[in-house]
């Protein structure tokens, strides 16, 4: 160690902040100026970088972000980032909780009449808030029936003010989809009107997120907030308009820190790995702590060929069966996702193998990971 410099293991996860500039660009050519973009950056901008990905959306133009905890949200603001913050649900509302929603001047959303009582009474000054509407998705937000009441409620309660009514739509593949959007769209804008009749100005209507973006601009309303595309990663659902989109994922790598032969010839049957004497294997510093389970097909690339992990994953380290290339030495690349020569394991080819949504890789690269930023 060299001053405040600790040299990272060789794990790298490269990505392109370039691609990120450029999609929220595509974003903005869709929806128009006359729409808020509030860009989702939750889940540490979906595994990206919070901090990084924030300053992109500054200075290409968002409007406002979306996340979904208060710590991130503080870690922007100490950034100096002084764009507004909407804050999804999930927080409780006790006193310190609100305290720093006042003090980093955050956007909290309200479910229910006792949410907002509670809000109303911790907060130590005026504090706007979102109303969140449950459409279709089964998870948080007030159900249409109650909503209207919902919005009274903050319109009065001291302390209050709205500053806008969102929903996130269920948007699935299957015959029918269509139908089933337009039943959650006509739910909230039901509430809309209602609200509307009895002088309820909506400050801010918000009902597009990515999957929704994909399927039509007809609920674009006065802001959208987009996560997935953002990074260039698909939502599920179906999609009826096209994006250009640039992957924010560029490869995830590391490198063969050991190499021998397989000499073993007792107890074979109980070695951990399946092979046999005359193989040939490696080893990578990366393992379950750096998120392995999730980030890959069963195969990685070395010298631009494909070989295949060996046993199972150990907490720190990976072994990978290199019988087929005999002359692998320490120091080479190994990538995990990406390109390599001419051979190319996609996001896509490891999210199909894990089952898992196009979110998942990103989310899972552990801390210990370096980023690397293009």
């Amino acid at each position: 160690m060299v001053g405040d410099y600790a040299p990272p293991r060789p794990n790298r996860f490269e990505i392109d902040m370039a691609a990120i500039a450029h999609n929220l660009g595509q974003i903005r050519a869709l929806v128009g100026t006359s729409t808020k973009i509030i860009a989702a950056l939750k889940g540490d901008g979906y595994g990206f970088g919070l901090i990084p990905v924030a300053r992109t959306m500054v200075q290409h133009g968002a409007d406002m972000i979306a996340l979904a905890d208060i710590a991130e949200a503080a870690s922007v603001r100490l950034e100096g980032i002084e764009l507004p913050i909407l804050l999804y649900a999930g927080n409780p509302f006790d006193a310190d909780a609100v305290q720093a929603m006042v003090a980093y001047d955050l956007m909290p959303t309200v479910l229910d009449i006792t949410g907002a009582e509670t809000l109303s009474t911790q907060a130590q000054g005026p504090i706007r808030c979102f109303v969140k509407v449950d459409v279709g998705l089964e998870r948080l937000g007030a159900l249409p029936m109650q909503a209207v009441a919902l919005v009274e409620a903050v319109t009065q309660l001291p302390k209050l003010e709205l500053a806008g009514l969102y929903a996130h739509m269920n948007v699935p593949d299957g015959h029918g989809v269509e139908d089933y959007i337009d039943w959650q769209w006509q739910a909230f804008d039901g509430v809309c009107s209602q609200l509307k009749s009895v002088g309820i100005q909506i400050p801010l209507r918000l009902l597009s997120s990515s999957a929704v973006l994909r399927f039509s601009s007809a609920f674009n309303l006065d802001a959208v907030d987009p996560g997935h595309l953002l990074f260039g990663l698909m939502p599920a659902g179906p999609v009826k308009l096209d994006i250009d989109l640039k992957p924010a994922f560029v490869a995830l790598s590391s490198r063969l820190i050991h190499t021998r032969m397989v000499e073993r010839t007792e107890f074979i049957d109980f070695s951990p790995i399946n092979l046999r004497p005359g193989d040939r294997f490696g080893v990578i510093p990366f393992g379950l702590r750096d998120g392995i389970s999730a980030l890959t097909c069963g195969e990685v690339l070395v010298r631009g060929k494909r070989v295949p992990i060996a046993g199972s994953f150990c907490m720190e380290h990976t072994r990978i069966d290199l019988s087929l290339i005999p002359d692998a030495s320490v120091g080479d690349e190994v990538v995990l996702i990406g390109r390599q020569g001419s051979e190319a394991i996609t996001l896509r080819e490891v999210t199909d193998s894990q089952n898992a949504p196009a979110i998942m890789p990103a989310l899972s690269v552990g801390r210990g990971v370096q980023r690397v930023l293009r």
